[in-house]
């Protein structure tokens, strides 16, 4: 018989014994021992979300670098670097701005993801030679894209809430930023009020928000639908 002992105890036990009468610790035979103690699929730790971020930034950086080699020499200055730059100070803060954080928060993340949007407009728009598009176009839209973000993460996020409500507020959410949106071009455009899809589109998608409302504040026509889909 193999012998056996505790391994936290280190005292040998008698083949018989599968728990040590000291430390209680499960014993181990010296077969179990020549195998390893420890298992061989340890599963890989991952890489932390800081440490991502940061990856991230780096890899960004390279092709920054390069394009500002290559526009110093094709151009002697710099010319259509920016868009690049801009472009990928965009997609970091999109996409590795919440991995510095435990638990980012999404007003902060959003605020941050509008600012950036909002400047690299702005330098489109002085290398374009204008920039009155920028404050009357740019900086609303992406304001209301950054409320529109916001309004459907906090809806998707509430507890003890149905997934109809959840669709309904997402869908009446959409509708009201088109119809923004629509208004917010029209100024721009023409200096007025005025509307154009908007008035097709936004009333079909404000009405199936009405009905998804309705349904879910109705128990019993609810219940019944439930059943008759279910059926």
């Amino acid at each position: 018989m193999k012998n056996s002992y505790c391994s936290k105890c280190k005292i040998e036990l008698s083949h018989t014994e599968t728990v040590c009468p000291l430390c209680g610790t499960r014993t181990i035979s010296e077969s179990e021992d020549s195998l390893g103690a420890y298992p061989s699929n340890v599963e890989e730790v991952p890489l932390s979300r800081k440490h991502t971020a940061l990856k991230g930034l780096v890899v960004l950086l390279f092709p920054a670098l390069c394009c500002f080699a290559i526009d110093i020499l094709v151009d002697g200055n710099i010319s259509w670097g920016p868009y690049i730059w801009g472009a990928e100070a965009c997609f970091f803060m999109f996409a590795f701005l919440p991995k510095l954080f435990k638990r980012p928060k999404i007003g902060l993340c959003l605020l941050a993801d509008t600012a950036v949007t909002i400047g690299y407009l702005y330098v489109i728009g002085v290398k374009s030679g204008s920039i009155d598009w920028v404050l009357l176009l740019g900086l609303p839209l992406a304001c209301l894209a950054a409320l529109l973000v916001f309004s459907v993460l906090k809806t998707i996020q509430m507890k003890k809430t149905s997934q109809m409500f959840k669709i309904a507020a997402v869908i009446c959410a959409l509708g009201i930023y088109a119809f923004a949106i629509e208004v917010v071009i029209g100024i721009f455009k023409y200096g007025a009020f005025t509307l154009g899809w908007a008035l097709p589109a936004v009333p079909p998608i404000l009405f199936i928000s009405a009905v998804l409302f309705f349904i879910e504040f109705n128990s019993p026509l609810k219940d019944r639908l439930i059943r008759a889909v279910f059926l």
